[in-house]
């Protein structure tokens, strides 16, 4: 285990078949929908739950998601899981803590736009 596999990003949009994937046999995406394309906590369990396959316990890889204080991201996440261990940042902790707020949604936003 070299830890240089990733994950599809998490998306969400607003429709459960958006004309943009029509004709697509996959995605490079994992994709969700609810009416405003905000994450739900019941979205973000499910990607979580996701993550806890077996194929990846059966590999023995463990996964640590670090989240911010969101309210979508619930706190009772590590009771049932095998192999993935969330661990959430203090409420109301400056930008520095917060990864997602060091630029990696600017950064990544700005990669997807050239890959265009």
């Amino acid at each position: 285990m070299t830890g240089h596999q990733k994950l599809k990003p998490l998306v969400i949009g607003r429709s459960k078949n958006p004309r943009c994937f029509k004709g697509s046999k996959s995605l490079e995406v994992d994709y969700d929908f609810n009416k405003k394309s905000w994450i739900t906590s019941e979205i973000c369990e499910k990607w979580v739950q996701k993550l806890d396959k077996v194929d990846m316990i059966a590999e023995h890889r463990k996964i640590a998601l670090v989240f911010d204080n969101c309210p979508a991201h619930p706190k009772e996440i590590n009771q049932n899981l095998k192999n993935v261990t969330g661990f959430y940042l203090p409420p109301n902790t400056t930008s520095k803590l917060q990864t997602m707020d060091q630029g990696v949604i600017k950064k990544s936003s700005k990669y997807t736009i050239a890959r265009e």
